[in-house]
């Protein structure tokens, strides 16, 4: 589900609205990566959760006060104490067009206000005022919540970001600076014009992703809803006959509001979706009374902020952590590849120097040969020249002989773990979420606890029958994903995957003839149990068992297809 900007500046009006002037007296962690306050202001008690969860990052009103979840006095709370608790808010800012919001909050003698009832923590009182801001980046697995000094100086974060981690780190007694803006447009300043080159230019296939890779602020449901207002559909195809005057058109009306908080709806009744705006290619929805209402339904709904979710949260956050590291041996390992263009090069430049031994004088700095020059050592001889040239290319080829082993091994293990953290965000049970943390410990995706392992009954995958009476077979870990692929599977049943996103894997049993009523309802569970459950439909690839290979040294669940037809499928649950 899509945090986007237009979300969050209806929830940021929202808190102008309720919470400016008032005074922080309650702060709590319902998680590692969340933070709640209780504010109140004008005679009445609000509840502010900001979470910095790599799915689920938001920031929004509750209903009701937040339930205390992490223990212990940890440095971010212990300086949201000093410096937030009994202070008072200044004023909420948000960049335009980012999913970034700036809490402004003084604290100290000036900004007291003794008509506030007393705290329900204790509070550290201060000399002197103190004006701090909470910075609360909702950018998925860069999401990150920040206590920013008057000095600009970052005091606290709920995540540590180091210099090796990024190019932009958050750490304690560091500058903070706003993440750097995306080179886009702005899409208040699109014209039909605009659109009209953007559709005989841009090398997508789908309008609605290059109105996202166009314009600054627009997430993939925004365009699809805008594509969808103009066209009846919302998924088009780029062509110089769209109609760009009507798709500028509901462009600007969505983001010129007013505000209409709406959630949508699955078949089930489950929360599908939310928007500042009614989701006509979702139906409409239910409009809600307000954009934070909406976020909690839906939020409830995804999370059920339950005692396994804490888990979920700090294994997802474990995972990332894994996935950042093993990205930055993908890249230097890469870079690494890129050296090989210059080894063809030196062993060409040690070859021609051999065959143009004759026309070399001594003391000679360049040789040109075909147009190209190559530099010689005046203080060797023409041999010794071409055998310097020799033993760089013999070193260095030596040193990169494993790279593409390496690289191709470190992409599967990026693959394999990006796989285990779809099914992690989508498992609803305890024990689902620690199968899947018992199986990145044995794959060395994350180190071993070191605790006693609690027993726990084996997960068998979900099976289910379809309209025609097919079971269907669906995996929701790697070890199940593995398991129905192949020991459930016959080689000519049918194996399903969303594309290119990671998910479960589903099989239909019954080989031949499988109608394609059973394929739509078994891919609508293969787009369910995926990355792609919050979309409105998903590509699923349907190839038969026999074509479906293991990746060889990959990790458990990995695996390559050929000879697949793809079906698209809105996700739904099972029946």
């Amino acid at each position: 589900m899509y945090f986007d900007t237009l979300t969050l500046a209806a929830v940021a009006d929202e808190l102008r609205a309720t919470i400016v002037g008032g005074r922080v007296q309650r702060v709590v962690r319902p998680n590692a990566l969340s933070i709640a306050l209780e504010i109140y202001n004008r005679g009445r008690r609000h509840h502010l959760l900001m979470s910095a969860h790599p799915q689920h990052a938001r920031v929004h009103l509750l209903g009701a006060r937040a339930s205390r979840g992490v223990e212990g006095e940890t440095p971010m709370l212990l300086l949201m104490r000093k410096y937030v608790l009994g202070g008072h808010i200044l004023g909420i800012e948000q960049p335009d067009l980012e999913r970034i919001i700036l809490l402004s909050i003084a604290k100290g003698p000036a900004a007291r206000n003794t008509g506030d009832p007393a705290p329900d923590e204790p509070e550290e009182q201060l000399d002197e005022l103190h004006r701090t801001e909470l910075v609360v980046e909702a950018m998925d697995r860069r999401s990150n919540i920040i206590l920013v000094g008057d000095d600009n100086i970052i005091k606290e974060s709920v995540r540590h970001v180091s210099p090796l981690m990024s190019r932009r780190p958050v750490q304690p007694r560091e500058p903070y600076e706003l993440p750097p803006r995306q080179d886009k447009l702005n899409p208040r300043r699109a014209t039909a014009a605009g659109l009209q080159h953007l559709a005989e230019t841009t090398a997508e296939a789908d309008f609605a992703r290059a109105l996202v890779s166009a314009y600054s602020g627009l997430s993939p449901q925004v365009a699809r809803e805008v594509v969808f207002r103009a066209t009846g559909a919302a998924k088009a195809a780029p062509a110089p006959d769209l109609p760009f005057e009507p798709i500028v058109a509901a462009l600007h009306q969505i983001l010129a509001g007013p505000w209409q908080p709406t959630l949508a709806r699955g078949p089930e009744g489950a929360p599908l979706a939310y928007a500042p705006y009614p989701l006509a290619h979702l139906g409409g929805g239910e409009p809600q009374p307000s954009m934070s209402a909406a976020l909690e339904a839906f939020y409830a709904a995804r999370e059920q902020l339950t005692s396994h979710a804490q888990r979920r949260a700090a294994l997802a956050v474990a995972l990332g952590e894994t996935r950042e590291r093993l990205d930055r041996q993908r890249r230097q390992l890469a870079e690494q590849m890129q050296q090989a263009s210059t080894l063809d090069r030196t062993r060409w430049e040690g070859e021609m120097i051999y065959a143009f031994l004759h026309s070399i004088r001594p003391g000679q700095i360049e040789l040109e040969v075909e147009g190209e020059k190559i530099a010689l050592n005046p203080g060797l001889t023409p041999v010794e020249n071409a055998q310097a040239r020799f033993r760089t290319y013999d070193k260095a080829k030596g040193a990169l002989a494993h790279v593409p082993e390496l690289l191709a091994a470190t992409e599967a293990r990026i693959a394999g773990l990006d796989e285990r953290l779809a099914l992690l965000a989508i498992a609803d049970s305890f024990d689902q979420i620690e199968e899947i943390a018992r199986e990145a410990e044995d794959q060395d995706y994350l180190k071993p606890s070191g605790k006693k392992r609690l027993k726990l009954r084996r997960q068998p995958p979900l099976r289910t029958t379809s309209s025609d009476g097919y079971t269907i077979y669906v995996g929701r870990s790697a070890s199940q994903n593995e398991h129905v692929t192949f020991h459930v599977a016959a080689p000519d049943d049918l194996w399903l995957h969303v594309r290119g996103i990671p998910g479960a894997h589903v099989v239909i049993k019954g080989g031949d003839g499988v109608p394609e009523r059973t394929i739509h309802e078994a891919a609508a569970l293969a787009a369910y149990f995926s990355s792609a459950r919050g979309e409105a439909a998903a590509d699923v690839e349907v190839a038969r068992r026999k074509h479906v290979r293991r990746v060889p040294g990959g990790p458990t669940g990995l695996v390559t297809y050929r000879s697949e037809r793809s079906v698209r499928a809105a996700p739904q649950l099972p029946r």
